[in-house]
């Protein structure tokens, strides 16, 4: 079983964000391309992008997906920097690791940030 990734998802949906909706995720050489696929499943379950990848001899081949609205409000609340790593630092600070904590309660933790930076 393969452990989430929080920092390549956020990468990955900032490339699909920059992608146009029907082309060919381009992904960095040093990306592996079964870890991202995998990622994409999962975002798509959770209702973040809609998952188009194409398989062939059991190797992702084409990369392709799209955000949703909630994939677009996820990547709002954790796009710029500065949250992010704030967003990092606060779920490392307490002991925990990024990939091990609720989806929901990361995207909560990231509002604080956003939150604190506006002074809300």
């Amino acid at each position: 079983m393969m452990k989430r990734d929080m920092d390549l998802v956020r990468d990955l949906l900032m490339l699909i964000e920059n992608n146009s909706d029907n082309g060919e995720l381009l992904i960095p050489e040093d990306w592996n391309r079964e870890k991202v696929a995998y990622h994409l499943k999962i975002l798509d379950q959770a209702g973040y992008v809609i998952n188009n990848t194409k398989w062939a001899d059991n190797k992702p081949m084409w990369l392709l997906a799209s955000l949703t609205w909630d994939g677009h409000e996820f990547l709002d609340s954790i796009k710029n920097d500065n949250v992010w790593l704030k967003t990092k630092d606060g779920v490392k600070k307490k002991g925990l690791e990024m990939g091990s904590i609720p989806f929901d309660v990361l995207k909560e933790y990231a509002s604080v940030q956003i939150k604190s930076i506006l002074g809300l």
